[in-house]
């Protein structure tokens, strides 16, 4: 999402680009920090140590207020005080005001005209599906996010990889043990082509996302931490059922 706000807004009142310019850097939540002043310049991602907290404040802020995140939300969701969420997104507006008027002038034009489109074309009408500020302000980069998935999906068919389901902003793909590999490098080429077509089609120069890849190999089933506690609670509900439906028959 860093990217897409950076592609979208790039050329917009101002020649210069400093959220590309992060993006660039390998990790923009690290170069923000060290923009701010919040880690000193010469810590690398190998050298975090304690700022490594740090860094992921800014992370979660720097994806948050795209989605127009405010401070008392963000507070409760760093365990930071209101005042210090507040100074945090005043950061983000002062290094970036290229976004916030590119942001602030695509609210302004679809409260207007009535109607937003993406890059490639599909549109909705304000007021219908999309009626506040801050969905309308989140809703370019959601939607340049979703016709990128859209012709990675297209053309991962085309290309013959079994493609299972769209999760979020990646792909599940499924391929024999003896061509994985290969599979998972094409569908990552076809992620950095799609997002070169959308983010590319208004401006010039070469917009692309970085891919990243997790492969699970049978009998190892893939794993989120985040949901360990509910898949536990369901395999616990089955094996009552289980048990319930032997004693039955």
């Amino acid at each position: 999402m860093f990217l897409l706000a950076a592609s979208l807004s790039d050329g917009h009142c101002a020649p210069v680009n400093p959220m590309l310019d992060m993006y660039r850097s390998g990790d923009p939540y690290l170069s923000f920090a060290k923009a701010v002043n919040a880690i000193p310049e010469h810590i690398t991602k190998k050298t975090l140590g304690n700022y490594v907290v740090v860094r992921d404040r800014y992370k979660v802020m720097l994806l948050a207020v795209q989605y127009g995140m405010q401070a008392e939300t963000l507070a409760g969701r760093l365990g930071v005080t209101t005042l210090e969420a507040h100074e945090m997104l005043s950061q983000h507006r002062a290094q970036f005001a290229q976004y916030w008027a590119w942001s602030d002038d695509f609210v302004q034009h679809a409260l207007q005209t009535g109607i937003i489109r993406t890059v490639l074309g599909w549109h909705c009408r304000t007021g219908v599906t999309e009626f506040n500020e801050r969905s309308i302000r989140n809703w370019p980069i959601q939607a340049a996010g979703a016709d990128i998935l859209r012709i990675a999906c297209i053309l991962g068919t085309r290309h013959g990889i079994r493609l299972l389901a769209p999760v979020h902003d990646a792909v599940l793909i499924e391929a024999p043990i003896e061509k994985i590999e290969a599979d998972v490098a094409l569908m990552q080429e076809i992620m950095r082509r799609a997002s070169r077509i959308v983010l590319n089609a208004n401006v010039e120069g070469t917009h692309e996302l970085r891919t990243e890849a997790k492969t699970i190999r049978y009998p190892d089933r893939y794993t989120d931490k985040r949901g360990d506690a509910i898949w536990e609670r369901v395999m616990q509900l089955l094996a009552t059922q289980s048990a319930a439906a032997k004693k039955v028959a």
